[in-house]
């Protein structure tokens, strides 16, 4: 069955809007990543891009790592066959309990980010008798004037400035390995010259950092940001990426380097589908009205970030002219997108925003104004399953 076929075989089963990934091509990605990864260069799947189970089980036969953020990914993760020791917890809200969550799970690392979580995290292990493995969370000053979902020059909640954790005594931890540190600013960086001068920098700092807190940077784990292009076929290479890593290593004689990846993995392997309700001209613009909007779909409200986009069956004969596409919230931030689209379009045509696999359905907002929630499906070894089918908003409202 090929996937226009099983797309369609959706369509007819459910009739509601719905994401749709490849995994068969997912899987390959992996293993393209995976031969040719040194030994000292380790990839965690950043789970928030997509929970999905299935894409957890592939990521783990794969023999890749989870970066988790919540209990919630915690739970999804283990359930998926994850080992404690291919887990890594980050994220900037951990809780006394929630730290107690991980050390339980006996998860391998966890990137510590304020002096209220270092402290936490020792009293529990003095408690239990356990020594858990840390790295701390650096925030560096940039002057670039730059944008980053994540922070990239802004000031953010993630992790602390040096000069903050300078502040303590490494000694005053004892039940805490300091493996090393961790450092992520900049999102979607799409070329390896840029990637280099950032984690040049990073490096260094991060660097001066360890000596003055008197440990040993036996880890230095870079984040993510491999990015690739919403507009265009752009995309930055694994190999260009992996040889510059090999190039820093050598450079600063770096031990091991850490990467979580999430959008870079997953990202082009997934699409949504929604279909067309309302087309109308309102004072000279056209609009295309659609099913669903971002109450499924939400990055485009909150990075400004429009996906790919036309119809599901294109007639390549029809002239095009421009659409703006707008979900059915009852908000002008249910925006998805400008786009070229055929003048044929009509009311019942099914529209494909291609390459959102990460940051997709657990991004959504799905309960505002009470519409159907999204389904998912995908095509892995030639079947279709649909783990999980659109629902009517009576199944959730109380």
């Amino acid at each position: 069955m090929d996937r226009q076929t099983q797309i369609q075989e959706v369509i007819n089963r459910f009739g509601a809007s719905f994401y749709f990934y490849d995994l068969d091509g997912f899987e390959d990605h992996l293993g393209a990543i995976r031969r040719i990864l040194h030994p000292d260069i380790k990839v965690w799947y950043a789970t928030k891009a997509n929970p999905l189970s299935e894409v957890l089980r592939i990521l783990r036969k794969t023999g890749f790592g989870a970066d988790v953020a919540s209990l919630g990914e915690l739970h999804q993760v283990t359930s998926a066959g994850f080992e404690p020791r291919d887990l890594i917890a980050t994220g900037p809200a951990k809780s006394k309990h929630y730290l107690g969550s991980l050390l339980s799970a006996k998860v391998n690392t966890i990137v510590v980010e304020s002096l209220n979580q270092l402290r936490d995290l020792n009293d529990l292990c003095e408690k239990t008798g356990l020594k858990q493995n840390v790295l701390l969370r650096v925030q560096l000053a940039w002057e670039s004037e730059g944008e980053s979902f994540m922070g990239g020059p802004g000031i953010t909640p993630f992790g602390l400035g040096p000069e903050d954790w300078k502040r303590i005594d490494v000694r005053s931890y004892p039940h805490l390995n300091f493996l090393g540190l961790h450092c992520f600013q900049w999102g979607n960086v799409l070329s390896a010259d840029e990637l280099r001068t950032i984690w040049t920098r990073t490096i260094r700092d991060c660097g001066d950092l360890a000596r003055d807190l008197g440990i040993e940077l036996d880890v230095l784990d870079l984040g993510g940001g491999l990015g690739f292009s919403y507009q265009d076929d752009r995309e930055i290479s694994f190999a260009d990426v992996h040889d510059l890593l090999l190039e820093l290593k050598a450079e600063f004689a770096l031990k091991k380097i850490w990467l979580e990846l999430g959008r870079f993995t997953i990202g082009k392997f997934g699409s949504y589908l929604t279909r067309v309700v309302d087309i109308k001209s309102v004072r000279g613009k056209d609009f295309v009205v659609t099913e669903g909007g971002i109450n499924h779909l939400a990055r485009p409200a909150l990075v400004g970030e429009s996906f790919p986009c036309r119809p599901l069956v294109w007639d390549e004969a029809s002239p095009t002219k421009t659409y703006s596409i707008h979900g059915p919230l009852c908000t002008a931030l249910d925006h998805l997108g400008t786009y070229a689209l055929p003048v044929s379009l009509k009311v019942g045509d099914w529209l494909e925003f291609s390459k959102v696999g990460a940051y997709g359905f657990t991004e959504s907002m799905p309960y505002f104004l009470c519409h159907s929630s999204v389904g998912e499906a995908f095509a892995y070894k030639d079947e279709l399953c649909v783990p999980r089918a659109p629902t009517a908003n009576l199944e959730w409202m109380v």
